[in-house]
């Protein structure tokens, strides 16, 4: 009895969180949403800018990852943020938002490692990260033709 009074709690609060999360926005709304969202970012407002490029994390529908890599990019040409020159990797190595590339995969994750082991020690990428960014640095050299050879 007590072990499935404690196992109707546990899913009890797991409904609970899942209902609490759940974006009740209806889809004009969310839409209309996104419009102010990115005229705020397209003002230079860099919030909207942050929350427009983590809709790819946020957003499980890919219709939003061309929008997520757009802003990721602007982020992270005039940003040294590690983690956002990661997204952008990422996105252009998955060909998330953005058409497949590998060249420009290789760059994004090479300036990302750069940029984090300038920030000694205070990047917001951890140890983890750093070792993901130097793994795919070295698959990419080897995977790409023009570095085949070498």
């Amino acid at each position: 009895m007590h072990t499935s009074l404690i196992v109707l709690l546990v899913l009890l609060l797991v409904v609970f969180v899942v209902w609490k999360n759940m974006d009740r926005r209806s889809p004009e709304q969310k839409r209309a949403d996104f419009e102010a969202l990115q005229a705020r970012a397209q003002a230079g407002e860099e919030d909207a800018q942050y929350q427009l490029l983590l809709l790819y994390y946020t957003e499980k529908d890919p219709q939003f990852f061309p929008l997520a890599f757009k802003w990721a990019l602007v982020v992270a040409q005039k940003a040294e943020d590690p983690g956002v020159m990661l997204q952008v990797g990422e996105m252009y190595e998955h060909g998330h938002g953005t058409p497949q590339d590998l060249s420009q995969a290789l760059v994004w994750y090479e300036r990302a490692l750069s940029a984090d082991t300038a920030l000694e020690g205070k990047s917001p990428l951890s140890k983890d990260g750093h070792l993901y960014l130097e793994q795919r640095v070295m698959a990419l050299r080897k995977e790409l033709p023009e570095n085949k050879g070498n």
